[in-house]
Parts: C-alpha cells; sequence; structure tokens
C-alpha cells in the first residue's frame, strides 16, 4: 500500500474506484502516466470483488476511467486485456484496436478466481483506446515491420506518414532508462535515444532474472531500424505498436527468457490479436525475413 500511494500522491497513478453502501472497495481501475509529454496513457489494475460480479460493476468502472481521462486531457489510454478472460478480450474491441500481444506477460501465480487458464505465465493484448483524434504525425518503422504498422494504423484510422529506416544508427550515444518489476519477472527499456552503441547498450541493460522482457522504441527516431536489427540478434521479435504512448507512436519488442509451448498459444478471442500471434510465431521462429 505504501508504493500505491506513493504513485497516487506523485501523480503517476489516477484512480476510479467503486465502493459498496458499506463502505467496503469493490472495484478499483486507474490510469499510470508512464511518459509526462504522451497523449496516451496506460490503464489496468483493474480488480472486482468475485461478490460483486455479474452486476455491471466493470462497465460502470471503464466509463468513470473513461471520463478521468478525457478530463484530464489525453486522447486515448492503452490497456492490456489478459487472454485468460474472453469477456474483456471482445468488450476492448467495441471501441478500441488490438495493436499487440504481449506473451506470457502476466505470472503463473496470478489468481484469476473461477477462470479457466492454461498452466504458466498468460499472455495479454495490447489494446488503443481513444477518445479523440489524434495529431498526423510522420514516423520512421524498420522495413520488416512496414506492412503490419501500416495495417495497424489503417485499422484505427490513424493519419501517419510511414518512413523506411535502413539498418543503420546515428553517431550519438544511446540513452535508456530501465527498471524491472521483480514481482512479475518483467524487464522494460523505454529507449529515449538510439545511437551507434545500441546493441550494447541494450545488453548492458537487460536482467538476467526476467521471465519477459520489453524494450520501447519512440517512431521519430530514424535509427529504428538499425535498433530493430540489432534487437532480432538479441532474439527479440515484434510485440505491439503504441500510438501516442510517449511524445511520439512506440514500436514495443519483446524476448520471453524460457518460452514453453504455452507462450506462443495463448487463447485469444478477436482475429486482429490471432493475426498478430501467427506473425510473431513466424518471426521467433526465424522463418520468415519479413514479418
Amino acid at each position: 500500500m505504501p508504493r500505491l500511494t506513493q504513485r497516487i500522491e506523485s501523480g503517476s497513478l489516477r484512480s476510479a474506484i467503486a465502493i459498496a453502501d458499506d463502505g467496503t472497495l469493490v472495484g478499483h481501475t486507474g490510469l499510470t502516466i508512464r511518459h509526462p509529454a504522451a497523449n496516451a496513457v496506460e490503464a489496468g489494475n483493474t480488480v472486482v470483488d468475485p461478490a460483486c460480479r455479474g452486476q455491471g460493476l466493470l462497465g460502470q468502472l471503464a466509463a468513470l476511467l473513461n471520463r478521468l481521462c478525457v478530463e484530464a486531457g489525453y486522447l486515448a489510454y492503452l490497456h492490456y486485456p489478459t487472454a485468460a478472460h474472453d469477456i474483456m478480450q471482445k468488450a476492448s474491441v467495441r471501441g478500441g484496436f488490438e495493436t499487440g500481444v504481449m506473451l506470457d506477460y502476466v505470472p503463473a501465480e496470478t489468481d484469476y478466481r473461477a477462470i479457466d487458464r492454461a498452466e504458466g505465465r498468460v499472455a495479454a493484448t495490447v489494446v488503443y483506446q481513444p477518445f479523440a483524434r489524434a495529431p498526423q504525425r510522420s514516423v520512421w518503422m524498420a522495413a520488416r515491420y512496414l506492412d503490419v504498422a501500416r495495417q495497424l494504423y489503417d485499422a484505427a484510422s490513424l493519419d501517419r506518414s510511414l518512413q523506411i529506416a535502413n539498418d543503420s544508427t546515428t553517431a550519438q550515444n544511446t540513452r535508456v532508462a530501465a527498471s524491472f518489476n521483480a514481482r512479475r519477472g518483467l524487464h522494460h527499456v523505454h529507449v529515449a535515444t538510439i545511437g551507434n552503441d545500441f546493441a550494447h547498450a541494450i545488453a548492458a541493460a537487460s536482467n538476467a532474472e526476467a521471465a519477459v522482457s520489453h524494450v520501447d522504441l519512440c517512431l521519430d527516431d530514424p535509427g529504428i531500424g538499425g535498433a530493430v536489427a540489432a534487437l532480432r540478434t538479441q532474439q527479440y521479435f515484434f510485440c505491439a505498436l503504441m500510438p501516442e504512448f510517449a511524445h511520439t507512436d512506440v514500436l514495443r519488442m519483446q524476448r520471453l527468457a524460457s518460452p514453453t509451448a504455452n507462450s506462443f498459444a495463448p487463447k485469444l478471442a478477436n482475429r486482429g490479436a490471432i493475426e498478430l500471434l501467427a506473425r510473431m510465431r513466424r518471426e521467433n521462429a526465424g522463418t520468415a525475413t519479413v514479418f
């Protein structure tokens, strides 16, 4: 609780909660601000008391979260429906757009209460939920992901001019910020600038204890082609396209420390995520040179 309180007081977490008549907290969801200049924030930490399920509480929390997001001036949020819950996946695309799949994202120990799920870690989809029109942007993209980026941008009706980045990097130094969540086994690296020391910087920032590693690349950096090529040599593959997630759009790459057969066979409910998963399987297996 002290950590949660600190996040709320710092402004990095804004919450929507449900209180029962007796004063008991029975529901929570919140907005996490990852990047101050972002137009889209991260929605999550959604919990509903098992005794209150089936009463429409999740929908009420979602509506309250939407209002909170709009009042704060954001254009959208990104959220991560778990592959253990078909209903959440299906509901997420009513007004949102699936732009990625994070494999092995949820720890195996997570209790879903009466939801049938496979053994091991669980995947989550990445969903872009807009409330207002995003600005037009010119973005760089690695050639291997050009087609999938076009498909995802078109599906979400985002006005993007895509420029193909070659495999070279600039002479500047790479700047990264890394964090590790030991409870979740999740390591995250945000790349502020891509330089000619990129591969070394990513290797140096890695964490041997991580079950899953994510690297976020900003799409206003022409060095993204070289960055993707370097990440592929370190067993990273496509994870998600995240519009407006930083000061620009973000490409997220993922690496699994110990993938199993279940890692690449999550139970996905929607066509968009299923198609992305098929692409990830091909790329991870090395059977396709172009994504």
